[in-house]
């Protein structure tokens, strides 16, 4: 992202025209030795009209999976710093559980400068005109900087819970989204 802190900074549906930015936060997380997202997006290195057509049929949710919209963060350069997937029920146990609503990445050169306040603050905003009236969120336990964000948005501490599968202890969050 650019070193401009008053660059205006919005959500975009996952679209061909963003293909060199996408590939680029994804080289990212391969560079740091950040395996959970660069697994999650390497599809978009070798395909990415694949990937991008994924997305959208995530939309309508899939086998075993709940309904998710994703959303990136980008800049009026085009640059994306990060990721929100907003999942349309807690209909599916492991998200009512660990998952929540909302789950969001910031690209690693992205980090430490305000975007993952934004994200989500803008994440809320389209969850509310998808008409949320709160939702619930997690992170990890040792996970500061996300504690941080979801606090500095209004989320209200619920509840620690264990992730077994991975050893970890997550945090869960409401968000009520009235005025």
């Amino acid at each position: 992202m650019g070193n401009n802190p008053m660059e205006e900074l919005f959500l975009v549906e996952p679209q061909e025209g963003y293909k060199e930015a996408f590939v680029k936060m994804v080289e990212e997380y391969g560079a740091v030795g950040e395996e959970y997202y660069f697994e999650m997006y390497k599809k978009a290195l070798s395909d990415f009209k694949g990937y991008i057509q994924k997305l959208i049929e995530d939309r309508q949710g899939c086998e075993g999976w709940v309904p998710t919209n994703t959303f990136w963060l980008t800049n009026t350069s085009g640059e994306i710093a990060g990721v929100v997937r907003i999942r349309m029920s807690l209909e599916h146990d492991y998200v009512k559980k660990y998952a929540g609503h909302i789950g969001y990445d910031i690209a690693p050169l992205s980090r430490k400068k305000g975007y993952g306040f934004t994200l989500l603050k803008l994440a809320l905003e389209k969850a509310k005109r998808l008409q949320f009236d709160k939702v619930l969120l997690t992170c990890d336990d040792d996970n500061v900087a996300s504690r941080r964000i979801i606090e500095k948005n209004k989320g209200i501490f619920e509840s620690t819970i264990m992730l077994n599968e991975k050893n970890k202890v997550l945090r869960r969050y409401w968000i009520t989204l009235s005025d």
